[in-house]
């Protein structure tokens, strides 16, 4: 017997759904970033410049290197886990209807 849960169908779209949230909080996590030297002039504090001074690791390349693959991961986590509430959710609201 064949579950809904187990179809290939549902398991593309959630890791389609994983994907482009990945992507999104990348991206909205760049934006972020770039946006703090200008919230730094506009508050007066220097803040934002520390922390891109710490994700810049002093130029190593190598620490700058594993501090990315650690925003990516955690961007990945969280999107993992956005798409496991959504699921939730979605299943939720079709038990109720039925």
């Amino acid at each position: 017997m064949a579950q809904e849960d187990g179809s290939i169908g549902r398991t593309l779209l959630k890791t389609g759904a994983t994907v482009g949230l990945t992507a999104a909080l990348v991206l909205l996590l760049r934006w972020v970033l770039s946006i703090l030297p200008r919230l730094d002039s506009l508050t007066g504090s220097h803040v934002g410049g520390d922390i891109l001074r710490f994700l810049a690791s002093d130029g190593q390349a190598q620490t700058q290197k594993t501090v990315a693959i650690v925003l990516m991961v955690l961007c990945f986590g969280v999107a993992v886990l956005l798409v496991h509430i959504l699921e939730r959710l979605l299943q939720r609201g079709m038990t109720r209807r039925s």
